[in-house]
Parts: structure tokens; sequence; C-alpha cells
């Protein structure tokens, strides 16, 4: 699979997929430079579709739809034009879904493309229960409203199973570089693993009832791929965005730095080793020392555990 040359023929397709990958591999930059690319190729395409649409809604309610000409969503910020300030627009893993009495979600453009970073850590930090009809449905359809969701993660099975049955295919990362071209060019190279997600899925069904059906379909189930541009997409976007979590409450006690004193067999040094390492926590030492304590005691002790 050579995806430089298939987005020069076509745009990103639609549907819903993985890129999966280590940490570090380059899993959201190749995502970055798959946006900016489709973005330089066929931005125009996509537009021409969401205003169709809009024209037909248009003819038949009297009301017009407000059809913005980048429509390309990120949960974090992508530069798709430096030169020109053109941006993704924001989105939330929360507000994605098909609409719903439930919650609010956002409306999304005939031929948009979504990317979520990192949702396999989302995926904890949201009720999923309440998320997974209203998403897998959105994710179900989206071909319908000719939709391309992608999704980054280190592990796609944090997934629910739901979900992870409707991707279509998974980008797994293995490399990714700059390297230099003739004497003043440099170009950006990702490798990856494409694995047909659905197709293994058809397969393992049918496997478990003793039929390799993958000897008759005579189709791939995974494939080398690879992707090049021109550039370094790597200032295109923020790759340590996760460093608030990092400082939440700093201002409180700042950043501390103990000693070692492992090797100190002094009298002093022993007992601060003793101290700082103890055996038995301090609240159980307390709690069974509670008989001995004074009633004045006891009561300031309950005052510390409720404090």
């Amino acid at each position: 699979m050579n995806l430089t040359r298939l987005l020069k023929k076509e745009p990103l397709a639609v549907g819903f997929y993985n890129i999966c990958g280590e940490q570090g591999a380059g899993k959201t930059s190749l995502a970055t430079a798959l946006l900016r690319t489709d973005y330089k190729r066929w931005r125009k395409y996509r537009y021409g579709l969401a205003c169709e649409q809009a024209q037909e809604y248009y003819e038949a309610n009297g009301i017009r739809l407000n059809i913005d000409k980048t429509l390309y969503f990120s949960s974090t910020e992508i530069v798709l034009d430096s030169r020109r300030g053109i941006t993704t627009h924001e989105i939330d893993l929360e507000r994605l879904g098909l609409p719903n009495p439930d919650y609010e979600v956002q409306y999304l453009p005939c031929g948009s493309v979504i990317f979520i970073m990192e949702a396999d850590i989302l995926a904890y930090c949201h009720n999923w229960q309440k998320l997974s009809d209203y998403l897998r449905n959105l994710i179900k359809y989206c071909r319908h409203q000719k939709l391309t969701i992608i999704f980054d993660m280190q592990v796609g099975g944090d997934l629910a199973k739901a979900l992870r049955n409707l991707n279509m295919g998974t980008y797994y990362v293995f490399l990714s570089g700059i390297k230099r071209f003739l004497l003043f060019w440099k170009i950006q190279q990702w490798q990856f693993l494409y694995v047909y997600t659905q197709r293994v899925n058809f397969v393992k069904e049918f496997s478990q009832y003793g039929i390799d059906i993958q000897k008759q379909i005579k189709v791939p189930l995974v494939e080398w791929g690879k992707f090049r541009i021109f550039g370094n997409v790597f200032g295109c976007y923020n790759s340590y965005s996760a460093v608030p979590y990092f400082l939440q409450g700093i201002e409180k006690v700042g950043y501390i730095y103990r000693e070692h004193n492992e090797g100190d067999l002094s009298v002093d040094g022993i007992k601060a080793y003793c101290e700082a390492h103890p055996l038995v926590s301090s609240q159980n030492n307390q709690v069974q020392d509670v008989d001995k304590m004074s009633k004045k005691q006891i009561n300031e002790l309950v005052k510390q555990l409720l404090g």
C-alpha cells in the first residue's frame, strides 16, 4: 500500500480507522501528515459535497446551513496550511455521535474528516455506556455522510468491542523519520502494517466452525504500507499536549527533591531510613496502639483522620 500515490488519486477513504503503534512511533505525526495532504488536494472536493447536501436541505426547508471551507476536525489543533494560518476545528469525543436526546453532539458536514488523538486514554475518561450507542451508530452510518473518522491509540483493545468490530482498517506504525533528498529538501516518511480489520474478524468468525475461509477468498488480511511527504510535520501539532496533567496542583507543593540515605549505617542514618521506609503504615500503628491512648489522644487522632 502506497498512501502517497493513493492520496493523489482519491481523498482519504470514508469509514472508521485506527492508527496504532508504540509511544513515539509516529502515530500523531502520520495522522497530521494525512490530514494536511488531504486538505491540500481534496478540500474543495469535500466542500462541494457539503454544499450539495446543504443546498438540498435549503430547497426542502428554506433553512441555510453554514458550510465552512475547512471541513477538518480534531481533538488537538493541527495546522493544515501554515502560510494562510488554516487549522482544524476543535471536536471532543463527548460531542462525537449521532444526534440524540441524551447529550449534545457536534453536527458534521458531509465529507468531513475527524481525528481523535489518544482515543484509548479518553476511553477511560468518558461514560462509554452513555456514549456507546450513539457513537457506534455514528461510525456505523459514517459512510452515508461520507465521513472519515481516525482514532490514534497505542492499544486498540481498550475500545468497546462494538466499536472495534466497526473498524475498517488499522495502521500499525513501526517507523517514522526524516531523510535528506538531494541537497536541500527533506522527506518525511512512515512505515506501517495495514490490517484489514473487518476481513480479519470475518476470517476469525468462520474459523470457529473449522472453515478456513482465507484460502477461498484469496485477498490479503494485512499488507505493508508507506507514506511520504516533503517537509517536517512535527511543528504542525502539539506533541506534548498532556503537559498540564503533570502540573496540576503544583502551586501547592512545588518540586520536592529528597536525598537517599540507604548507605548511611550510622545510628541517625538507620533511624532516618526506617522512618522513611516503614514496614507498617502509620495508620496501622495508630490503630494497634489505640487501646493505650488517652481519651484526649483518641479525639486528636479522630480529628486528624477526618481532617
